[in-house]
């Protein structure tokens, strides 16, 4: 099946402008699935960490910890952590991370089985240290004010005291964390007097909530302290809140919901959030649900909230995030997007081999029917600036072909697969335009070269960076298989709607040639009659006849085309007697002996 997609943007856009499909949306802001995301801004390495449960797989195996991070909250990679390597290798739930106020540790504490782990390192990526003596979590379960109390965490820091909020429903609590200046190990500590309450160790069982489950996280402005927390589940997830004077309470509840399903924009189980302020303005970060709805495939969102003393903004969901609007965030993301890399293949036209459908079925902890769509994975989907859409083929090997529009010195592919700590091999392959009238000739071509053979891939970054120097116009993508989630602990009880489908891709990217300092020959130089140096083009003619030239910059346009009729003998040309300014170009020359392509770079 031939599968095509154009996009004609200023149309698109200007009717359904924030719809979950439309490109260049900010939510869901990571690619990939992770829940339950705690966001951190380091100042001393000026980034965003996010550190979240890895989803994809189903709750009770959860494995494969990562990190986000970022810069400029635009441009983001992934990392595996490093942890301690007698802690449980699944069931990792709910991370949250912090920066001690004083002695200057990262410390990173993970929900495991029935446990509270906690680690530190001198930097957010780790290596991360066990920060209790022995192989000891922070707790168990039933040590605090019950069996739920292990369940999801949360680091709360008010001045130089550090908290963490913890717990579910009526188990829901506050404990103070104990820090030793020499060692950096980590206790709960007992000598708070407001602790009034505790099985094992010393803690405050929370009063005043409602309608709440799990996912609590405290943050204080203006001298009141906030607790956000989460209720319902799946697709029905959503954000409450209470408020009081003091991080032990009482607290009272606001009956206002910050975060919840939004049919209309297609937005499914916003919930379990971290607040964070970054310059004058507060933020929600948060997991939704996979649209159409998939259980277990979260991803990470981000949208501000704002505040009229203890009221907090309502239904601050939306699908643009931080890429529209006012704000510190918004401005720092409007900025990087201004100094945006060329991407050549955003927008473009693409054909794929087949687009798999979203096959429908019964959610399983919140009993919902969905329908099946057909083509639902468009192939438009992997050139959209969207993470919260992807291209797969229904069948494997399945292929992806990109029209840039025009020949171009490429440099670069990025790959954002899927599963972003997970294997993939795929090969990439370019094509000029000699020859070839439009995509379907590409398509039916017998040509292709090699840019990226990663069919033995092992390697589990994301995004995935190819790296060559070609003159191309079309970039066919081929995937060929993964290391997928198979063990039915993996995949028990999900709803099997795409499961079969998951070598697919989020975001494929061909960045040019920018290096303005190289220059290289990419063409066949027949007969050794084609050479550069000193700046010029060299040639020569064994016969007379017909020379044509063609210079073509960067974005595509020919910026030089003339011919001649030269006798037999040696010759040359230099670009700058086109008076073009400095950059990149590609100089076609064709003589009666031979043709050619060149990458030039011209410098000032």
């Amino acid at each position: 099946m031939k599968i095509t997609g154009l996009f004609l943007f200023v149309l698109y856009v200007s009717f359904v402008y924030g719809a979950w499909d439309s490109p260049e949306n900010g939510n869901p802001l990571l690619p990939g699935y992770t829940a339950d995301p705690s966001i951190m801004y380091d100042s001393a390495s000026a980034t965003f960490f996010i550190y979240s449960t890895s989803d994809g797989v189903w709750i009770s195996y959860s494995a494969d910890p990562q990190v986000a991070y970022s810069k400029d909250f635009f441009n983001w990679k992934f990392k595996p952590l490093e942890l301690p390597s007698f802690w449980p290798k699944t069931k990792l739930w709910a991370p949250t991370a912090m920066r001690h106020p004083t002695n200057g540790k990262y410390y990173l504490m993970y929900c495991i089985g029935d446990a509270a782990y906690i680690a530190y390192s001198s930097t957010p990526f780790g290596p991360w240290t066990n920060a209790v003596s022995g192989k000891n979590p922070l707790y168990r379960a039933g040590d605090l004010t019950g069996s739920s109390d292990w369940i999801d965490p949360q680091f709360f820091i008010d001045t130089s005291t550090v908290y963490i909020t913890f717990g579910q429903s009526s188990n829901m609590g506050i404990a103070r964390l104990s820090f030793n200046p020499q060692t950096f190990l980590v206790s709960i500590d007992g000598t708070d007097p407001r602790m009034t309450d505790g099985v094992k160790y010393k803690c405050k069982r929370l009063a005043g909530l409602s309608n709440n489950l799990e996912g609590s996280c405290m943050f204080k402005k203006d001298g009141r302290y906030f607790i956000t927390y989460s209720n319902s589940a799946c697709q029905n997830y959503n954000v409450r809140y209470a408020v009081g004077a003091s991080p032990v309470g009482p607290f009272t509840y606001i009956n206002r919901i910050i975060l919840q399903r939004d049919n209309g924009n297609n937005i499914l189980g916003p919930g379990h959030n971290s607040i964070f302020q970054y310059g004058n303005n507060w933020y929600i970060c948060y997991h939704r649900q996979h649209y159409q709805y998939v259980d277990v495939k979260r991803q990470t969102c981000i949208d501000q909230i704002r505040f009229n003393g203890d009221t907090i903004s309502a239904n601050s969901q939306t699908n643009m995030g931080v890429w529209a609007g006012s704000g510190s965030l918004e401005s720092l993301v409007a900025q990087s997007r201004s100094l945006l890399e060329t991407d050549l293949a955003f927008g473009k036209t693409v054909i794929a081999s087949s687009e798999s459908a979203f096959k429908g079925g019964t959610s399983q902890n919140q009993k919902e029917n969905f329908a099946t769509v057909n083509n639902f994975y468009k192939a438009r989907y992997a050139v959209d600036r969207n993470n919260a859409t992807r291209w797969a083929p229904s069948s494997l090997p399945g292929y992806l072909i990109v029209d840039l529009g025009a020949e171009y010195p490429i440099q670069r592919c990025e790959t954002t697969f899927e599963l972003v700590m997970r294997t993939y091999r795929y090969r990439i392959e370019y094509l000029t335009q000699d020859g070839i009238q439009n995509i379907t000739d590409a398509q039916n071509s017998k040509s292709w070269k090699m840019f990226a053979d990663r069919s033995a891939n092992t390697q589990n970054v994301s995004p995935v960076i190819d790296t060559n120097r070609v003159i191309a116009r079309y970039l066919k993508l081929t995937l060929l298989s993964a290391n997928l989630p198979t063990a039915n602990a993996e995949i028990s009880t999900i709803l099997q709607t795409d499961f079969a489908d998951r070598v697919s891709v989020f975001e494929f990217k061909v960045f040019p040639e920018t290096n303005t300092a190289i220059m290289q020959n990419t063409g066949k130089n027949e007969c050794n009659t084609f050479r550069m140096q000193n700046g010029k083009l060299s040639y020569s003619l064994t016969r007379e006849g017909i020379v044509d030239l063609q210079i073509v910059n960067v974005s595509g346009r020919v910026v030089y085309n003339r011919s001649w009729r030269k006798p037999a003998g040696s010759w040359e040309f230099s670009p700058r007697d086109c008076k073009l300014t400095a950059g990149m170009y590609i100089v076609s020359l064709k003589t009666p002996q031979m043709q050619t392509k060149q990458i030039v770079s011209l410098l000032q």
